[in-house]
């Protein structure tokens, strides 16, 4: 009896969204810190530290040196906590708050570091608004999403997809998000109008799961390209895809 118990929780355990549990850990930056300094910015992984300058939204400073349109870099959000959002949830902290971070106090929304395949639901305490110097509290602990790890596992993510490029229009860094439903050879190049090469992105072996890459607007020498529109398009395999964005100057 005891034995079937064990093997029905075993099944229980695996069907069910549970989500496994880390340490809580709490970050706060108060109103005008300096935020170059390292106590002032939540150093969630090597190249993930997030921090706020004044009066303006949270930004990636490892990897950026101010808040664009996409920021923070490297970073995915979800207005959901954990173990109600599905992968396609993911999206911009700018995009996931309608830009309105200070409608998110309280609420438990989801933090997903692609690179690093780290889960996090989050609690923001503050979000300072105006001219006060943009402080902010939060708190973040680490989940593991069984539901979601599921998914990939059972291949549900089983079609190759690109994402129209956010924000569009943009000026002068856009952000194109793609879905690999299995380990792939990917290549993703920009071109103008006329079919020309104007930066290769990616060229590549990459893992499964829902991947991003920022263009900024420069061709393969790193020269600003003009404004204009401009195609981007996915190959792996048999599968080719191309969308269309639009540059502003």
């Amino acid at each position: 009896m005891k034995q079937k118990l064990f093997l029905f929780n075993i099944v229980f355990f695996l069907i069910l969204p549970i989500t496994l549990k880390g340490e809580v850990v709490v970050f706060t930056k108060q109103d005008s810190a300096d935020w170059t300094l390292p106590e002032n910015q939540d150093r969630i992984a090597d190249s993930v530290w997030i921090t706020r300058k004044h009066n303006q939204s949270i930004f990636n400073i490892a990897l950026e040196s101010g808040m664009t349109n996409i920021s923070p870099l490297n970073t995915l959000w979800s207005r959901n906590s954990i173990i109600n959002t599905e992968m396609s949830d993911f999206t911009t902290f700018r995009s996931m708050n309608d830009n309105d971070p200070q409608s998110l106090i309280g609420d438990t929304i989801s933090l997903y570091l692609p690179e690093y395949n780290m889960y996090f639901n989050v609690i923001f305490s503050s979000f300072s608004g105006g001219n006060s110097g943009g402080g902010f509290s939060y708190s973040r602990e680490e989940v593991f999403p069984t539901h979601l790890e599921t998914l990939k596992q059972n291949n549900i993510l089983t079609k190759f997809k690109l994402n129209q490029n956010y924000p569009n229009p943009f000026n002068p860094v856009t952000s194109l998000n793609y879905v690999l439903p299995k380990d792939s050879f990917v290549s993703i190049t920009i071109y103008d109008m006329l079919g020309n090469d104007i930066n290769k992105l990616v060229e590549s072996k990459q893992t499964s799961g829902f991947k991003s890459v920022q263009w900024n607007a420069t061709n393969n020498f790193g020269e600003p390209v003009s404004a204009g529109v401009y195609l981007y398009s996915i190959a792996t395999g048999d599968f080719r895809q191309t969308k269309k964005m639009i540059l502003l100057k």
